[in-house]
């Protein structure tokens, strides 16, 4: 139970920090190829959508 409330918090703040670089100037090629997502899931945490991580 604890392992997934982690997870999900540290999905989160990954969605955030990636929404971030996209304000200031990072395309979205550049973080899926950086974090090693998909640029469908890059694209979704962009949006705010919740990932499927």
């Amino acid at each position: 139970m604890a392992s997934r409330d982690r997870r999900q918090a540290l999905v989160a703040h990954r969605n955030a920090a990636m929404r971030a670089a996209h304000v200031r100037g990072v395309d979205r090629e550049t973080i899926a190829r950086t974090i090693g997502l998909t640029s469908a899931h890059v694209g979704q945490a962009l949006r705010g959508e919740p990932t499927a991580e």
